[in-house]
């Protein structure tokens, strides 16, 4: 079995057996793809140095999606069928993008370490609102990249200039969305998802892909007493390190029975694996029906957890019942 993915649009067939069961995307586009702009620093989300990119389609509405992510924590078995985009596949040598042209030109770099993940961030921001964004959107969007160099000022002068109400907005048409294969049909292999993935590997450690709540339940059954761990965006991980003893990992961010929600004039029930930025969405759309004033508050609150590239993959109920410090939320 192989896990199927491009990175910048070259295609990688991994085969699971020969990394470790844990191995990050972080370490597989650094080491393996040999790309080095994607920086490793603090392994928690945090630091923002590793953002990339992902191109995927939404489990539950087939809509294509695109989000920004930290490597460090985003495990690279989860990533099959996605397309990465890593700093080199937006601009390098031979060609800067916009994003990391203005970046320079308003002095919003100096040693550069951070540079590449403010770029990615922001590429990601744009790219998944189609360009639409607002001065105040964008500066609320950098929480999680950290400088140590310019004192911010510089790096945001340059990302607010992105915003549809900035005084640069008529300048920015030249912000085009990433083709791989120029003048060639989209092979739409994000499309493509395997049916199934159960990977054993040499210590007995398990990797498997689930693609609906039965699959979950059928193997949760069948894995008897082995300690387990249902994967999703594996933020937690940052936080909480994970128990290094665990024997099964059982990838749930291909089921649609939890990416799903449903309002009625009364209730707003949300799956429990919709990421946060999901959930965000979500509140936004419904805060002004009668009776859900109440989502606007808490639509504040979720504001305020951790950053954008964490949102972005992290769910809104998954670690509850392991972690009763998220409750307080």
């Amino acid at each position: 079995m192989s896990i199927d993915l491009k990175v910048n649009g070259k295609p990688y067939k991994v085969f699971p057996q020969n990394y470790p069961v844990d191995m990050t995307l972080n370490t597989f586009i650094r080491q393996h793809a040999k790309l080095p702009g994607t920086k490793f620093m603090c392994q928690e989300g945090g630091c923002g140095v590793c953002i990339c990119v992902i191109k995927g389609r939404h489990p539950d509405t087939k809509e294509m999606r695109t989000w920004a992510t930290n490597s460090c924590l985003t495990l690279l078995n989860a990533c099959d069928g996605w397309e990465v985009i890593t700093i080199e596949g937006v601009g390098n040598k031979k060609g800067y993008h916009p994003i990391q042209t203005r970046l320079a030109h308003l002095n919003g770099t100096q040693c550069g370490y951070c540079s590449p993940g403010m770029v990615m961030n922001m590429y990601g921001l744009l790219e998944s609102r189609s360009g639409k964004v607002n001065m105040e959107e964008i500066e609320n969007s950098f929480g999680g990249n950290i400088c140590r160099c310019t004192g911010y000022r510089p790096i945001l002068d340059a990302m607010k200039s992105f915003g549809v109400d900035s005084q640069y907005s008529k300048d920015i048409e030249d912000l085009e969305k990433i083709c791989f294969k120029p003048g060639t049909k989209c092979s739409e292999t994000c499309k493509k998802r395997k049916n199934k993935l159960h990977v054993v590997f040499d210590d007995g450690t398990e990797w498997i892909k689930a693609n609906s709540v039965d699959d979950v339940l059928e193997h949760l059954e069948k894995n008897g007493s082995k300690s387990y761990m249902l994967v999703a965006g594996n933020t937690a991980h940052g936080v909480y390190r994970r128990h290094r003893h665990i024997k099964v990992f059982i990838d749930v961010n291909q089921v649609p029975e939890l990416r799903t929600y449903h309002v009625s004039e009364e209730e707003l029930e949300l799956g429990g694996n919709l990421s946060l930025t999901e959930t965000m969405d979500i509140l936004r759309l419904v805060k002004s029906k009668p009776g859900f004033s109440f989502c606007k508050e808490v639509l504040h609150h979720i504001d305020l957890i951790a950053n954008v590239p964490v949102r972005n993959v992290s769910m809104n109920i998954h670690w509850f019942h392991l972690q009763v410090d998220f409750a307080l939320w």
